[in-house]
């Protein structure tokens, strides 16, 4: 899993909320957040950004922007 992929997983889950829900949310299907939080698959912004918006986070806290890692 990569750092991105953590990201999206951890908020995710801690919002109570399915692979399947964000998926819908984004507009993104549910292969593409499984492949993301897996890091198997690269992320474009775009989608990124669609997704934070379904998690209710800026685009930063994705990708880690002021965390130091």
């Amino acid at each position: 899993m990569n750092k991105i992929g953590e990201r999206v997983r951890r908020v995710r889950l801690s919002q109570a909320m399915t692979v399947k829900q964000l998926a819908l949310a984004a507009g993104v299907s549910v292969s593409y957040i499984y492949a993301i939080e897996a890091g198997v698959r690269g992320s474009n912004v775009t989608k990124l950004r669609r997704i934070a918006l379904a998690l209710g986070v800026p685009l930063s806290i994705l990708l880690g922007e002021g965390q130091g890692d």
